[in-house]
């Protein structure tokens, strides 16, 4: 039943700015068991393939470009792969404290509380200046900065790139593509790297299969409340979490 429940948080809170590995290491202290980081990674794997089939057209766009080797399109790939270099390597030095901070509901709860002043910062940013193809290398790079943050469990990813890309000018409809499409080479990566930590049971790949079908449901969701300019419901979500986690765990 764990599992069950794990996968359902992992596949709807991925997407949603809330922090898909705060909410894991919430429900995981509710549980009173020990938070299983193998276990998160490979739910992240279940939730690249939601976020794949629902950019698959924008994935197959880019693959098609690059192989007639049309500039604009090796230049998205480009500016996409250097969006994901700094959170690479912050996992990589760091994973040991991220690992730590799992167990921190204290900071969990202070890190959602940062998730939520940038959600109802990011519904007054609507600047339409840039699309995704046009946004400037060193856009890129800020917006995989901010990614890089995500690594810590109550910072949302979606959250962070959402408010780096609309702060940079981007409207909002490219703001949310192209925060899906980067998302793909580090939830593919952070589940291949603990891949070697699980052991599998029939369990976890029913939760696997859970967390894929309601991420689908959660970029929908996503999509719909940024357009509408509604994250500012989920600002004020992320900060009842808080109060709830530094209050009662």
């Amino acid at each position: 039943m764990e599992e069950l429940i794990l996968g359902i948080v992992q596949g709807l809170t991925e997407f949603l700015p809330i922090s898909s590995s705060g909410h894991l290491a919430i429900f995981t202290a509710l549980f009173n068991s020990t938070p299983d980081v193998g276990y998160f990674a490979f739910l992240h794997l279940a939730t690249f393939l939601a976020v794949l089939i629902f950019v698959k057209a924008e994935v197959f766009e880019i693959i098609t470009g690059i192989t007639k080797k049309e500039t604009e399109y090796i230049n998205l790939a480009s500016k996409l792969v250097l969006s994901t270099i700094p959170a690479v390597i912050v996992g990589l030095c760091f994973g040991d404290f991220i690992e730590s901070v799992f167990s921190s509901t204290l900071l969990i709860g202070v890190f959602l509380s940062i998730t939520g002043i940038l959600m109802l910062l990011s519904d007054n940013l609507n600047k339409n200046l840039k699309t995704i193809k046009s946004i400037p290398y060193w856009d890129a790079l800020i917006i995989g900065v901010f990614q890089a943050f995500s690594v810590l469990p109550g910072i949302s990813r979606s959250g962070t790139t959402l408010f780096a890309a609309l702060f940079l000018g981007m409207n909002k409809e490219d703001a949310v593509k192209y925060s899906f499409l980067m998302s793909l080479p580090v939830t593919f990566g952070a589940g291949i790297l603990e891949l070697q930590k699980i052991t599998f049971s029939s369990e976890q790949l029913f939760g696997f299969v859970i967390s894929f079908l309601t991420g689908l449901l959660g970029l929908y969701l996503v999509k719909k409340m940024v357009i509408g300019g509604k994250l500012k419901i989920f600002g004020y979500y992320c900060f009842l979490a808080s109060f709830f986690v530094i209050m009662f765990l």
